[in-house]
């Protein structure tokens, strides 16, 4: 842009020249004429200028070396002619900051692309606020102000704990309290106080004695995983890697837990890996937003899952 405004400068101050220099050759023309083009690029381009917004569009998780893209969109109201639109794009993760300039297309639902960085883990920020929008010939531009983030969690690589011994190796059921349906169950024989509803006919006739099908029920959900804070990248990497392997292998039993950072931090449930991933995107700063609290949280926990930077 200030090529375009160097160069019209330059012209513009040759035809001043030529015009003082030769008026009988009606030069003054074209330094009116010069003066004619600002004024056109300026209100051919305002309404243009004026209504330009773009908008974020980002992955919020991703995997480690994972491909992904924060894609930039332009927005219009209408299709009002603009060359191009400015921007200083700041990005932001634990232990660094850039800013970036770049241009791209003032066009309604034009496309700008930036390929993100999984090589490292934890929550990029990314934001823009503030964006400058170029008139056609490229003599003029006008600021706008935006209000675009987005932020993207890259896992680590899952690490599995030096000590598991402790976890459990299968689902192991409990008789329901209150006895009921349920889909799993075991036969036993009748003691007092069981419900005749219980009671299963069939098998009783066999043996000729009364037996009961009693309800089965995974054990409460009362398992927590305590995970200690970290002091750098590298221990956030190896304690949030052994976080994400341990978390799996209990969903991988239908096992849900909580989880808590530090003794007095955060605390969720999860019952699937989503509910792990929102929580990081949470604890990282991926949203201003405070982390919610899990519903129902058991005042003591049957079961403790402790994860460190320990080897």
């Amino acid at each position: 842009m200030w090529a375009r405004r160097i160069i019209y400068s330059f012209a513009l101050a040759g035809a001043a020249l030529f015009a003082v220099l030769y008026p009988f050759w009606f030069s003054w023309y074209l330094f009116v004429l010069l003066i004619i083009l600002a004024a056109f690029d300026f209100l051919i381009s305002l309404p243009g200028m004026l209504k330009r917004r773009i908008i974020f569009s980002a992955p919020k998780v991703l995997k480690h070396n994972e491909d992904g893209a924060l894609v930039i969109t332009t927005l219009a109201e209408k299709p009002y002619p603009a060359r191009c639109v400015k921007a200083w794009l700041k990005v932001s993760g634990d232990d660094f900051k850039i800013r970036r300039q770049f241009l791209f297309s003032a066009e309604q639902g034009s496309r700008y692309e930036v390929a993100l960085d999984t090589t490292r883990s934890g929550v990029t920020v990314f934001t823009i606020g503030r964006i400058r929008t170029v008139s056609i010939i490229g003599l003029f531009c006008l600021p706008a102000k935006v209000d675009c983030r987005a932020a993207v969690l890259v896992l680590p690589e899952p690490v599995k704990p030096p000590h598991t011994v402790a976890l459990p190796r299968g689902v192991i059921l409990r008789p329901k309290p209150g006895g009921g349906f349920s889909e799993d169950y075991d036969l036993r024989g009748y003691r007092k106080g069981d419900p005749i509803r219980s009671v299963h006919w069939k098998v009783s006739a066999k043996f000729d004695s009364l037996i009961i099908r009693e309800a089965l029920v995974p054990p409460a959900h009362s398992r927590l995983i305590h995970i200690e804070r970290w002091a750098g990248a590298g221990q956030r990497d190896l304690i949030l890697g052994r976080l994400l392997w341990v978390s799996a292998y209990l969903l991988k039993w239908d096992l849900p837990h909580y989880v808590r950072l530090g003794s007095g931090g955060p605390i969720t449930e999860v019952a699937k890996a989503e509910d792990l991933y929102e929580y990081l995107y949470f604890v990282l700063g991926g949203t201003e937003k405070s982390v919610p609290a899990a519903p129902d949280i058991p005042v003591r926990f049957a079961w403790l899952f402790r994860i460190d930077a320990e080897k």
